[in-house]
């Protein structure tokens, strides 16, 4: 199971990074069309709809996989040990039922969309309603890792809190940010 997490993980950051540069490079071109020529591609409209779609639910999976998602640990962080790591199980098992259901729902709005075409690439409307339930699946497949991960370590790792370790490497990042940030002020930001 790991290691399918693991290749699907790498996956949807690969995936997302060539729908964020094909989405950049659409708007850059239809910017400079309509600026520059008054002319636009009424195409790369209903593509840049298309892309953003799958890319916010793609995004929002890699969320779910690096506890990436807001939340408020105050009250978390102050609760004892077994009441945060029983907390945590049960925020764990109904967000895969929330996701399972948010699947499930999906799937029928994709299928029933299916039949309409969009406008002008004549693509199946339901193309665009489908990132809903392919990406549930994906986040329910992270919050199952967590889960076992949960049980398995009788840790309090999962969706709501970071690992210590993950805290503190982004603490060092970000004091490495500041120490660069305040480097290039004192150079006149110029690079050295």
């Amino acid at each position: 199971m790991k290691r399918i997490v693991t290749a699907l993980d790498t996956l949807i950051f690969a995936v997302a990074g060539v729908l964020t540069a094909a989405l950049l490079g659409m708007v850059l071109l239809q910017s400079l069309c309509r600026n520059l020529f008054n002319f636009s591609f009424i195409q790369i409209e209903e593509l840049c709809i298309l892309s953003l779609a799958w890319l916010t639910f793609l995004a929002a999976a890699y969320a779910v996989r690096h506890c990436g998602h807001v939340a408020v640990d105050f009250f978390f962080n102050k609760m004892s040990r077994s009441l945060r790591y029983g907390l945590n199980i049960a925020t764990i098992v109904i967000l895969v039922f929330l996701t399972g259901f948010m699947a499930w729902h999906g799937w029928g709005l994709a299928m029933r969309q299916m039949r309409t075409p969009l406008p002008v690439t004549h693509i199946p409307r339901g193309y665009l309603y489908m990132a809903a339930p392919v990406c549930s699946v994906f986040m329910i497949l992270f919050f199952v890792d967590a889960l076992v991960d949960c049980i398995r370590t009788k840790g309090i790792l999962g969706v709501v809190v970071d690992s210590e370790e993950q805290i503190k490497k982004e603490l060092v990042n970000g004091q490495q940010l500041a120490r660069d940030v305040l480097d290039a002020g004192k150079g006149g930001g110029q690079a050295k």
